[in-house]
């Protein structure tokens, strides 16, 4: 979690390529196609493949645009990267890791890689009883697998985020991409329990996708959930049987870090993460597709909001 007083940014959710219509009547369920990669799968998944990314803490690298609001502050008034305020250092926006993935950004100090289900936390998340407080909507909580870009098992928490033993847990990134099979059609919706930006899109046959993405540090709320039904005015998405794409965007600037990737299937009313048994990082004939991956980012503008005082709860 980021270290200002926090405030709910809606973002408006991005529908990407040719031939997904979504009707303006509300509650209407927009469809996407499988892409057209195969039949039933011959085993079970290992998970989606993930790439992380740990910058340094005390590094101005963010494009960010943020307007200065502090009538205090020497610089108000005025429009410019974040980079470029003396206190915008680290990341503040999951448009940030565009140049993390493409080896431009020279402050990148690790790199890990993981393959599974997207269910994970740094310790001071995992440590700190109160870091629920949000309301996570599915259990289990406090044991998730650790970030891997933080390092080992600490004692890490909200009381001694501070800490020079404690800035690992800080400003660090992760792209999850692969595919996700649907065995069963219906309306489904996707969820994702963040803390604390992300950019999610599930990827349809016909270059067509549904998105959802809470970008920035400023103006957010923090730790929060989303429904990709939600994001886009409906109350579910329908899906057929088939292979679709899953292409995830995320950071944590400081604090405490979550990410959970969950759904809904048809006619369930509680969430759980995705299993690893239908998740994969590459299915058979891959070249029939391509995942459109991070050249997602560049469709997501940033939006201005106001910087203001700390916030004292994880």
């Amino acid at each position: 979690m980021n270290t200002l007083t926090l405030k709910k940014l809606s973002l408006v959710a991005a529908c990407v390529g040719a031939g997904l219509a979504f009707s303006s009547a509300a509650h209407a369920l927009p469809t996407l196609d499988p892409l057209n990669i195969g039949g039933t799968p011959s085993g079970s998944g290992a998970g989606l493949a993930g790439t992380w990314y740990k910058v340094d803490n005390t590094a101005h690298f963010s494009n960010y645009s943020y307007t200065e609001t502090d009538p205090t502050s020497s610089r108000y008034g005025q429009t410019d990267a974040i980079k470029n305020f003396s206190w915008g250092s680290g990341i503040w926006a999951a448009t940030d890791i565009a140049d993390m993935a493409a080896g431009n950004n020279p402050y990148v100090t690790s790199t890990a890689s993981t393959l599974g289900a997207v269910s994970y936390s740094n310790n001071i998340y995992n440590n700190t009883v109160s870091s629920g407080g949000y309301g996570n909507p599915w259990a289990p909580d406090y044991n998730r697998t650790l970030t891997p870009i933080v390092g080992g098992a600490n004692s890490c928490s909200v009381s001694t985020e501070t800490t020079t033993a404690c800035a690992g847990e800080q400003n660090y990134a992760a792209i999850f991409t692969g595919y996700i099979y649907v065995a069963t059609a219906g309306v489904y919706d996707f969820g994702v329990f963040a803390d604390d930006g992300f950019l999610f899109n599930l990827l349809g046959a016909n270059s067509t996708s549904l998105a959802m993405a809470h970008n920035s540090v400023v103006g957010s709320p923090g730790r929060d959930m989303y429904s990709l039904a939600n994001e886009n005015g409906s109350t579910g998405v329908n899906l057929g049987m088939g292979y679709y794409g899953i292409d995830l965007s995320y950071f944590n600037r400081e604090e405490a870090g979550v990410i959970d990737l969950g759904w809904r299937g048809p006619g369930a009313t509680a969430w759980s993460v995705i299993d690893n048994n239908v998740l994969y990082n590459n299915v058979p004939e891959p070249s029939s597709i391509a995942l459109i991956g991070m050249g997602l980012l560049g469709l997501w503008g940033s939006r201005k909001s106001r910087r203001s005082a700390h916030r004292a709860a994880v």
